[in-house]
């Protein structure tokens, strides 16, 4: 049996040739499950389609024998089977052996002790990890550098790829804070990561905002590795989290030379101020 016959269409069996080719795109790129369940057998079925504006939006869930519940992720592809987007939702998680049952309960307690403090002794903890009403945001420091190399995936061909973003022009740089935000509580929340998603204060007093690090990526034939940033993922556009979900990447600013931020002001779907 090949890949492709390990899938349930359920009820969508008319929309058989988008669901094909978003499956074959998400098997041409099984690296984004990540080590701990790339080379693990899975068997997809269809949960929804979505369409709006000629774009559909394609919810797979798969099994993976071993592990109790079902992962979840979607394709947008457009009109002309042009795939646009690929977002892992949830991940499977492993059947709990009953020997653990007893540490899981100590564990509810201590959280249930400790979870208290933790929110009153943030700070001394992790200054940079902050939470608001729905999310969690865990930020790194701010970099800056002329320009960012990296490599990452086309979103139109899956194919890995050689990428840089510069600075606009000679009396700037680019910032960039790698952020990794999480929904704690909501069943379902959507983050618009646009220009207005945040606020930068910077150290000369002036507020900034981020720009779209997929429209100012261009191509290049080779990294140059005195600017590359290894683990770097743009953060940008609409970015569904069902609860217990996160996403992780880099928000784009640019700064006049010299000039550094002090405070992000998170406001997409909530608001969360971390200051460095």
């Amino acid at each position: 049996m090949n890949d492709l016959e390990k899938i349930n269409y359920k009820k969508f069996q008319d929309s058989k040739e988008i669901i094909d080719i978003s499956l074959s795109f998400i098997l041409s790129n099984k690296y984004e499950y990540g080590p701990d369940f790339e080379s693990k057998e899975k068997y997809y079925s269809v949960s929804n389609i979505e369409t709006d504006n000629e774009i559909s939006r394609i919810y797979f869930s798969f099994k993976i024998q071993g592990f109790s519940s079902s992962g979840e992720e979607y394709i947008e592809i457009d009109s002309e089977n042009k795939i646009l987007t690929r977002r892992i939702t949830r991940f499977p998680k492993l059947n709990k052996p009953k020997l653990l049952i007893a540490i899981t309960m100590f564990s509810v307690l201590f959280a249930a002790i400790s979870i208290p403090w933790l929110f009153l002794n943030t700070e001394e903890i992790d200054p940079l990890y902050k939470s608001g009403k729905v999310i969690w945001i865990k930020s790194g420091e701010p970099t800056y550098d002329l320009k960012i190399n990296y490599d990452g995936p086309d979103s139109l061909t899956g194919e890995l790829t050689n990428w840089e973003i510069d600075s606009t022009d000679k009396g700037s740089y680019l910032g960039f804070i790698k952020l990794q935000i999480i929904n704690e509580t909501a069943n379902t929340i959507t983050l618009n990561v646009d220009s207005n998603s945040a606020e930068l204060l910077a150290s000369n007093g002036k507020t900034y905002f981020p720009t779209n690090s997929v429209a100012r990526a261009y191509e290049i034939n080779k990294i140059d590795n005195n600017y590359k940033v290894n683990d770097f993922i743009p953060l940008w556009g609409d970015i569904t989290l069902v609860e217990g979900t996160q996403v992780i990447g880099y928000l784009l600013v640019d700064l006049p030379k010299d000039v550094t931020v002090s405070r992000l002001r998170w406001i997409a779907s909530d608001s969360v101020t971390i200051n460095y």
